[in-house]
């Protein structure tokens, strides 16, 4: 870790980093230089929890979009960080290009090609690979379980899509609810493994409730006609435990003695869905980080753009990332209320004035 960038250690963040920077940096001999190459998803997970430099720390020369013109590295090892899909096995495949004819090499990046995807792949991507000219160049595949978004030390997304809510309750979805029930259970047993855990999972259904295939005839007609509210966290759950057990499945046939389930932590998760308090969404928290989030455009939900002006009078922008690697005040004070912010935040001020004279001096004049 360098720079600015500070994690709590045992984070959902620093567990995330150290994935990520452990398969970078073990995929290939010690002091070896290498090429990462990761597509769009993928790379969005490892900029959110590492910066540039960091991943360029590991000897790496460069990163690079598997979905752009690149500049080939033939004496490099390429390190890959890809969702799994058969969009990115077919780049991969196509990176170590043979001719049809002759079977010989007629186009090769890298020197050999070291993937890692963000989740599970599937045997039939697995014997894509395994049966394309490219595997003579793959030294190793491995799954990292690292398709979640930790915003905070310990606060994860799981969005399946851009309108969950609407594709899990609305009876006008209901062909979307598979699939993002699907997806969420995805990313979060890559939490669950990422946190090295065995758990029994817990789920809550409503008093009211039914399944989808039971609910969808009525829902097809109207809001008003609908009497069951889906179960959705049990939907959840069997997803859950039914990943789960092909994981511990497929760790078992790979002799990994250290993520056995009885090796693991044992431990409990709680499924809820928005159904067991209907309110909250309703109600307007008195936080610093409501406050923001209410009064200020933040990109990408974290990103605070300014104009400074200089003494001088010359204007020139800036930018402050509301984040708890980077900005220590935000990370205390962001779930407290905003009388106890305003407050704490002048005697901050204060102390920084009086400790700093060239500031006392400023302010006087």
């Amino acid at each position: 870790m360098s720079g600015s960038e500070s994690v709590t250690p045992g984070s959902l963040i620093d567990l995330l980093r150290q994935r990520i920077i452990g398969a970078i940096s073990t995929a290939t001999a010690p002091g070896k230089w290498r090429v990462v190459v990761a597509d769009r998803p993928a790379l969005k997970i490892v900029s959110s929890v590492l910066q540039m430099h960091s991943v360029l720390e590991q000897n790496v020369v460069t990163i690079q979009l598997i979905t752009r013109n690149r500049q080939p590295y033939p004496d490099m090892d390429a390190v890959y960080i890809l969702v799994p899909c058969a969009d990115s096995i077919s780049r991969v495949i196509d990176d170590f290009r043979v001719d049809s004819r002759t079977g010989e090499l007629q186009h090769r990046k890298y020197a050999r090609a070291h993937l890692f995807f963000t989740g599970a792949l599937s045997d039939t991507l697995l014997a894509h690979l395994r049966s394309s000219p490219a595997a003579r160049y793959i030294k190793a595949v491995a799954e990292l379980y690292i398709e979640y978004n930790p915003i905070e030390s310990r606060v994860f997304l799981t969005t399946p899509s851009e309108q969950p809510f609407y594709a899990l309750y609305s009876p006008h979805a209901l062909n979307l609810v598979s699939r993002d029930l699907d997806a969420a259970a995805d990313r979060l047993l890559s939490v669950i493994v990422s946190l090295g855990i065995r758990p029994y999972i817990r789920y809550y259904r409503p008093l009211s409730s039914a399944p989808y295939e039971a609910l969808e005839p009525s829902l097809m007609s109207g809001y008003g006609t609908a009497t069951a509210c889906p179960r959705i966290a049990e939907s959840m759950a069997a997803l859950i435990q039914q990943k789960l057990n092909n994981y511990y499945s497929h760790e078992s046939n790979t002799n990994n003695s250290t993520k056995r389930p009885e090796t693991l932590t044992p431990s409990v998760v709680i499924v809820l869905d928005r159904s067991v308090d209907l309110y909250s969404p309703l109600l307007h928290e008195f936080t610093y980080q409501a406050l923001v989030h209410d009064l200020i455009d933040l990109d990408g939900g974290n990103t605070y753009t300014y104009t400074l002006e200089s003494t001088d009078g010359q204007s020139q922008g800036a930018e402050a990332e509301l984040s708890e690697q980077k900005d220590p005040i935000w990370k205390q004070l962001r779930h407290w209320n905003i009388s106890e912010v305003s407050q704490t935040l002048a005697d901050k001020f204060e102390k920084l004035l009086k400790d700093n004279f060239g500031m006392q001096a400023a302010k006087q004049v």
